[in-house]
């Protein structure tokens, strides 16, 4: 059994900004108004969603296959993310509906995105072949995946990139630039219901998964990372600071060390594993959400607010059946494993209720 694909938004798509924001209670008539003032946990889904808008397709590489494209976001964790904030009235989790591939909100948002997407193609265009491209700093739109797979292709003319400007431009302005602005909003509705002093833990999540290997040309997710590269038995955690969680240089860390500790010791509990399970800031030290959420609390410290990101080792969160489909060769992605992902979102709801108590 498969997963159906759900490649393709219909074109002209545009998001209610609720539809994609999640809270206990939703389904059942609670209204977001009444879930705001017990908000401790602004759970942020930027790679949640592998959907390709339809506007975009006469520049998709028609080999792309569902595998890959899944492989290419972090869509695992909405599974987790949805269960975790329906048993938890903590939790609030927004989710980006569309795939990292239009804008990736969790890098720096270009005010013009041409540039950066034709230095990305030159740089795939003079890469050996059998190497990876360096897209650093060049891909908010990054059209090919982490394993090398093209994804977007560069258009033949002038025509033709005029016609993906335009769509890219049109398609994040529903996607992830209305989410990016959805998180602002209710950050700061969160944040102007705390009274000055209020000691209640606040903490912003930058929630994020990745696999210790990448996808092979056959689609066994099998082929090795770099060790410097892989995360640990359940997590990485990072505030931008150093293994310890403290600051490095004149870098400010985005949640207070000790915070970020409770928090490692905290998940350790709750799932049972070894310490050397949940790294802090190792291979992960948080990428643009943290860094730019981070600025933003600045100006509230707290001993137990902040923002930080959670990398998920993607094995542990798929549960061991869905692993070893995906290690084999295919095109498909496993379904969800339901009771699986149930006692993840039991086993975070009890590692947040136990950071929080600090």
């Amino acid at each position: 059994m498969t997963t159906p694909l759900q490649r393709w938004l219909p074109a002209g798509t545009a998001f209610d900004p609720q539809q994609h924001v999640f809270w206990a209670g939703k389904a059942q008539g609670r209204s977001l108004a009444e879930a705001l003032p017990g908000v401790q946990v602004l759970l942020l889904g930027a790679h949640a969603s592998a959907a390709i808008p339809e506007e975009l397709r006469e520049f998709i590489a028609p080999q792309l296959t569902a595998r890959q494209q899944f492989d290419f976001s972090d869509v695992s964790t909405a599974a987790l993310a949805r269960a975790w904030c329906a048993r938890d009235e903590a939790v609030l989790y927004i989710e980006n509906p569309m795939s990292r591939l239009v804008l990736d909100p969790n890098r720096a948002a270009p005010a013009d995105i041409e540039p950066g997407l034709r230095e990305a193609f030159a740089r795939i265009a003079a890469t050996p072949a059998g190497s990876l491209p360096k897209l650093g700093g060049v891909d908010a739109v990054r059209p090919v995946s982490f394993a090398g797979a093209p994804v977007l292709r560069a258009p033949d003319d002038d025509s033709g990139w005029a016609r993906l400007l335009a769509a890219l431009n049109a398609c994040a302005l529903c996607g992830p630039r209305s989410y990016a602005a959805q998180v602002d909003q209710l950050l700061d509705e969160i944040l102007a219901q705390r009274p000055a002093g209020d000691a209640a833990p606040l903490h912003v999540i930058s929630l994020h998964d990745t696999m210790n290997t990448t996808c092979r040309a056959d689609g066994a997710i099998v082929q090795a990372r770099a060790p410097a590269d892989c995360l640990p038995a359940l997590a990485n955690i990072g505030n931008r600071g150093n293994p310890d969680g403290e600051a490095e240089g004149d870098t400010p860390v985005t949640l207070p060390a000790v915070a970020l500790r409770r928090v490692a010791a905290a998940l350790r509990e709750a799932f049972g594993v070894q310490a050397e399970a949940v790294t802090l800031n190792r291979p992960y030290k948080g990428a643009e959400e943290t860094r730019r959420l981070g600025r933003r609390l600045q100006g509230h410290a707290r001993r137990n607010w902040g923002v930080w990101q959670l990398e998920l080792l993607r094995e542990a969160l798929l549960g061991p059946a869905a692993t070893a489909h995906l290690q084999a060769p295919g095109t498909d992605w496993p379904p969800t494993d339901t009771a699986h992902v149930e006692q993840f979102a039991v086993a975070m709801k009890r590692a947040r209720q136990q950071w929080s108590a600090w």
